[in-house]
Formats: structure tokens, sequence, C-alpha cells
């Protein structure tokens, strides 16, 4: 495919590209026998981490990685902080990204102290020999034997669209093919090559103005531990499909490595309690609730028959009963199915059979087993829904008093949050897989309010903000944005990925 009939389909399909395939896989050559084995145990890859989202390797054993068939997903400007799994030392780590979609990683040399020039398509390096001496691509000295890569922006240009990265381990080589001269070799040496995709997300949508966090959570709990019983308490099992199997077992919400995780399990002990499944389900009820706002949480899950998790609100009691009080479902998938739908629920559309006056729901094709960031955000007569930052349907309060009356804009007062994992009832998604284990994981979810109740720390609006990075940006859990600091030029704020972070003691969004 060229680059020009690549361009036109991203600007054409946006998020929808993910189907179409740039340059096959072979295009982007390696420079030794793609099934070699590796032929030592001391220096392995296991994958690479790439801003909290792993991507592991099946065979550790091999030395050429396939991983095209998962995608990281960021916005161009973003700052990606890689961290390879990879047992071992004295070798270097150089990242390539195919920024023009030729079908090649064209490399320049980098220019004194390993300085990258922005159309350079390495865009990362940990060891190279630059001149009279060793650098990495922050423009330190290193002595070659230092293998995480330094962190690195991507261009603001960067147009929507699918791109071809690579990940190479070697030793002291600018080749993304790989070192196989007589001296060093990236077989003998335990180095290891992985190509994966990487799509640039169009712009996110987060509204205009000054807004406040009014409420998150981070889930960066001790392993095993429980969700904050400060903001969540866990749902209550009843007879609707969702929640028919809801447990209070450990086993099914738990958190595990800095995420939320809901499961689904097949019900261990079932003359206790009979039912075949048991299932996890959490809410905000009577611990937080609001009117209005920004809600957005990241997550993945588990496709496969009967899968039913849901990310969505429903109305703070006292409420009307469903349903008139409404239901806002952010997200839900069921089965295998590679689809999130979004949806609206209330008496004029379910009752009265209203569906498409408005459209009530919206549906957008994604790989259920990536990370992808669902939002709403709502306002006193719109409700419009995203799926990592592209707006995929918006559903109108009416402006006939009639259409009101009979319960066309139930959302108007005060709704909570529920993040749970069910399974189908055959209805909509299928019945169970009863020796299945079904799971959602949510990273984080957040709420912003404009103008927000006194008290709440603001975060403000940084388009305009010139103050430069200076090693004191954090993430919300108290983790420096980068451990070290670039000598030569220092990383921006604007260079930062979308995203919370505390600066000065105030919590700030970039976007």
């Amino acid at each position: 495919m060229n680059t020009f009939l690549h361009r036109y389909l991203c600007s054409l399909l946006g998020s929808f590209l993910l189907p179409i395939v740039i340059y096959a896989q072979e295009n982007y050559t390696v420079a030794f026998d793609r099934d070699a084995e590796r032929t030592r145990t001391d220096r392995v890859l296991n994958g690479i981490v790439l801003n909290g989202n792993a991507f592991q390797v099946e065979n550790p054993m091999k030395i050429y990685y396939d991983l095209t068939d998962q995608t990281f997903y960021a916005h161009a400007g973003d700052l990606v902080s890689p961290s390879l799994a990879y047992t071992g030392k004295w070798m270097d780590s150089y990242i390539y990204i195919d920024k023009d979609c030729n079908g090649a990683f064209d490399v320049q040399t980098p220019g004194a102290r390993g300085g990258l020039t922005e159309d350079n398509e390495l865009v990362s390096f940990s060891g190279l020999t630059v001149g009279d001496g060793n650098y990495n691509s922050y423009g330190e000295e290193t002595n070659l034997s230092w293998v995480q890569p330094p962190s690195f922006v991507l261009p603001e240009d960067m147009e929507p669209g699918l791109y071809m990265m690579r990940v190479k381990i070697d030793w002291n080589n600018l080749d993304p093919a790989g070192r196989v001269d007589e001296a060093n070799n990236i077989i003998k040496n335990g180095g290891a090559v992985l190509d994966i995709r990487l799509q640039i997300l169009s712009k996110g949508k987060f509204p205009e103005g000054c807004y406040a966090m009014v409420f998150n959570d981070e889930f960066n709990g001790e392993n095993g531990s429980l969700p904050d019983e400060t903001r969540w308490r866990r749902s209550n099992r009843y007879s609707s499909t969702w929640n028919r199997f809801i447990s209070n077992s450990e086993d099914v919400v738990f958190l595990q490595d800095g995420h939320l995780v809901c499961r689904a399990i097949p019900n261990p002990d079932q003359e206790s309690d009979p039912v075949p499944m048991l299932s996890g389900s959490i809410e905000t009820r009577g611990h937080f609730s609001f009117t209005y706002g920004w809600v957005e949480a990241r997550l993945k899950t588990s496709p496969h028959k009967g899968n039913f998790p849901a990310f969505w609100m429903m109305p703070q009691p006292p409420a009307d009963s469903w349903p008139k009080g409404g239901e806002i479902d952010i997200f839900e998938a069921i089965d295998a199915q590679n689809t999130a739908y979004h949806t609206l629920h209330s008496h004029w559309i379910n009752t009265l059979g209203n569906r498409n006056n408005p459209k009530h729901g919206f549906s957008e094709s994604v790989t259920q087993g990536d990370w992808h960031v669902f939002a709403a955000n709502w306002t006193e007569d719109l409700i419009t829904f995203y799926v990592d930052g592209n707006s995929v349907g918006s559903y109108a309060k009416s402006q006939n008093a009639s259409d009101l009356e009979q319960g066309q804009w139930p959302f108007l007062h005060d709704f909570y949050l529920i993040l749970n994992q069910s399974v189908g009832d055959g209805s909509w998604a299928k019945n169970p897989d009863t020796s299945f284990t079904y799971e959602t994981q949510f990273d984080w979810v957040r709420v912003f309010q404009k103008d927000a109740p006194t008290g709440v720390d603001p975060i403000y609006d940084l388009t305009n903000y010139n103050e430069q990075y200076n090693n004191s940006w954090y993430y919300l859990d108290g983790r420096k944005i980068i451990n070290r600091t670039p000598p030569d030029h220092q990383l921006e704020w604007k260079k930062l990925p979308k995203g919370l972070y505390i600066y000065g003691n105030k919590k700030y969004v970039i976007r």
C-alpha cells in the first residue's frame, strides 16, 4: 500500500483502520532466520511495557517476535515510556517507527552525543558509539551495559493511523535488521527483534474550560487487596441478567498490578450457593454520585462466548424504578465480538419504543483484548460517547415539552458508577461457558466536572502554560514521570501523554 493511499484511508476511516495491513510484516527485514532459536538462556526477552501496557511474547526462546496482531495506542506528541522485560545485561536496545509508512525503518546516524532529529525513524536507544564516545538517546554517556530504552516523544505531526514499530536488543548497532558481523552476532549475543503495531489516535475531545476531578481511583493498592471501601461497595445479587450471579467472594473482585480485576468464575461450591457461576461487581452507590460531567475509564476484557462486562451508570436512590430513572451504559461487550456498545435506557426508549428518536445506542469496532479508554461527556442537554478520544455518537435532549413529559430525558439528577464482569443468558450475550474464567481489568476510573464544588483541587487547562518540565511532574500515585532528566534538552509539559498529573501540589490535565 503506498503512503498516499494509507494517509487517505487514515483520514477516511480514522479508528476503523485496524483491519488494514499497512505492509506485510515480511517487508520489515531481519538479518537472520525469523524462526531461529535462542542459543543462550542468560539473555532472554519476555516482553515490553509501553506506558503501562504490557505486551508479552509467546515463546521467549525465539529471537524474532511477531506481535503485529497487537496494538499500542497513543496520540501524536505523547511521551512514550518503554520498559523491557529482559533477563540479562551488557546489551543495548533500539526502538524504530516507520513514520512515513514506506515499509522500511529509515535510520540516520545520530548527531553529537546521540542527538536524534524528528525525521529519524530511530526514536530511542540505550547505547551506541557516536564519534569518540558512547551515548544513549538522552545524550548521556553510557558503558553500553544498560538495556532499558529511554523515553521518547512521538512527533506532533504524526497523522492518525497505523504504523509499524520495532524493538531491537543488540550490541552497539544501528541496523534495525540486527547485527550479524563476525565480531558480534545478535543470535549469539542473546539479542531479539520484536515488531508491534502503533496506532496514532485522533486528538481527544475533553471539553474546553477549567475542570476539576471530583472522583478517581487508580487501583494502585497491594496485590490481592480489595477496592477502597470508602469509594466502592459490592453490588447486590438480584434476578437480572447482569447481577444474577454476583458474589462477595474475593476471587471475583481484587486489585492486581495496579488494576481492578473483575471476574466471573465457575462456582466451586454449588451446595452452599446453588448457582453455576460467581461474578464480580462494584459500584459507588451511597459513596459517590454526580450530575453532569466527563466520566472515563481505561479497561480491557477477555473475549469469549458468554462474556458480558460493563462500565455504566444508574440513578442514585431515591429514584424512579427502571427504566424511568434512566441508565447510561458507557461500555458493554458481548461474547467474543470485537465491538464496544454504548447505550441509553429510559421510559421513552424502552417502554414507548423510541429507540431511534433520537438514536439511543452506538457501537464501535475495537480489539477487546487491548486497553481502551471509554468515556461519556454528560451535559444538561447532550450525552456523547467516546472511544480512545474519538466520538462515536450523541443523544440529545428533546426540545419538545410533550417528549420530556413522557420521559425522554431522565438524565438530570445524580447517577453512580458500576464496574462489573457478568455473563450472558442467551438473550443478548450467549449463555456462559461454565468452565471458563471471564475477566475484565480496569486500569483507572475518573470523573471531572466544570464549576466543581468548593474544596476540590482544580485541574487547569495547560494550553497556554509555558513552564518547562523540570523533573517535578508526577503521576497521581507519586511516581516521577521520568527518573532521569535529559541533560541537553528538557521535556516541556506539552510532550507528556494526555492524562492527569501532579505538579506543584496541584492536579493537572494534559489534553
